[in-house]
């Protein structure tokens, strides 16, 4: 009889071994545990998970995304001790877990540095209530399209609510893409109490506007942020950003269709750190280019697909100035010829050209 089928991915250093298991062999674990295996991937779930967790004592890494069927019943009979090596703990896409779970995680995996939530949706802000007071450790948390949760939770991981205790305040990395409820607040929050955060994800963001980027503009480890279709973000609020204390390596603003011209200027002023710039489908010209390439000597990444005001002269003036450039996104740039392609493969680091449906390598480019 079929009691169990779990497909895992067992990693150390650079070996994978997939397991196919039929049937509950209580053995197998802390057979695997003794050959040194720490990181375990579940790619599919049909038996208490207690057997993966009471057979790896030294587990340190768990990978449950897509097993849609964990329930908080099942995730409560694996952790009722003290996991003190699991590290990384990743529940996208896991459905049906609650806060339920999040108190219980919160409770015994007290030395968890990362942990993924992304499509999490029952989790509301008292979830984030409960890993405020329990993971003191966590540098990594993915909250991508936790509907529910708003400016409340995110006081909560900053240590900015009375009942929070100290939050998340070691945390390096957040992913807060497509919640919704989010306002400038949340950007407040976390400028006050995170201020060891190095990146910083508000894809699909909605509700910030340029005065919550104000906020933002003087967190001085900020290395990475991204602002993917934040509709309400505006030249004005690429100026705070450029104005303030930020050292940039990464910035996205693609498909913030109030983004120009103007913005370029502003990034040559006080972003001009930049490796990578996205500005896909935002408005911006042949004009917005020459005001910022002079600067930016040191961008390696630069993605502008469906700028559709570029021209080859915005092409020409890239290949001029942008010596270090190894990758450019052209997809849907409907007005540049061979003759701006041809300038911009001479680039002498280029490695990707994308131009849509097929990519030029450096071994194809133009001659």
């Amino acid at each position: 009889m079929l009691n169990m089928k779990i497909i895992i991915l067992l990693q150390i250093l650079e070996i994978c071994l997939n397991l196919h298991l039929r049937r509950a062999n209580p053995s197998l674990f802390p057979s695997l545990q003794a050959r040194g295996i720490r990181r375990v991937q579940i790619l599919s779930l049909r038996r208490s998970l207690s057997y993966v967790i009471q057979g790896m004592a030294n587990i340190e890494s768990l990978n449950l995304s897509g097993c849609y069927n964990l329930t908080d019943n099942g995730l409560g009979h694996a952790f009722v001790q003290e996991i003190g090596s699991l590290r990384a703990l990743n529940l996208s896409l896991c459905k049906q877990i609650t806060d339920s779970s999040l108190g219980r995680i919160a409770q015994y995996l007290k030395g968890l540095e990362v942990l993924e939530l992304g499509g999490c949706s029952n989790i509301t802000n008292t979830g984030l209530l409960l890993i405020a007071w329990g993971l003191q450790r966590l540098k990594s948390l993915n909250l991508r399209s936790c509907r529910h949760l708003s400016d409340v939770g995110i006081g909560h991981l900053a240590g900015m609510t009375r009942s929070a205790a100290e939050g998340c305040l070691g945390l390096e990395q957040l992913t807060l893409q497509d919640c919704q409820k989010l306002t400038d607040l949340s950007l407040k929050h976390i400028s006050r109490g995170l201020t060891g955060l190095r990146l910083l994800n508000l894809s699909f963001c909605g509700g910030i506007s340029d005065a919550g980027l104000l906020h933002l503009s003087h967190m001085g480890s900020l290395r990475s942020l991204n602002l993917r279709s934040c509709d309400n973000i505006s030249d004005t609020g690429i100026m705070h950003l450029a104005m303030g204390s930020l050292r940039l390596s990464g910035l996205d603003v693609s498909f913030c269709d109030k983004v120009g011209d103007q913005s370029l200027a502003y990034i040559a002023q006080g972003l001009d750190g930049l490796k990578s710039l996205s500005l896909c489908s935002c408005h911006i010209s042949d004009d917005g280019i020459n005001r910022m390439v002079r600067q930016m000597h040191g961008l390696r990444t630069l993605n502008i697909g469906q700028c559709v005001r570029i021209t080859d002269k915005g092409l020409e003036l890239i290949a001029e100035h942008l010596s270090q450039l190894t990758g450019i996104d052209l997809y849907g740039c409907t007005r540049i010829t061979k003759r701006g392609l041809e300038r911009i493969t001479q680039l002498p680091c280029l490695k990707v050209l994308n131009l849509g449906l097929w990519q030029m390598t450096d071994s194809e480019k133009v001659r």
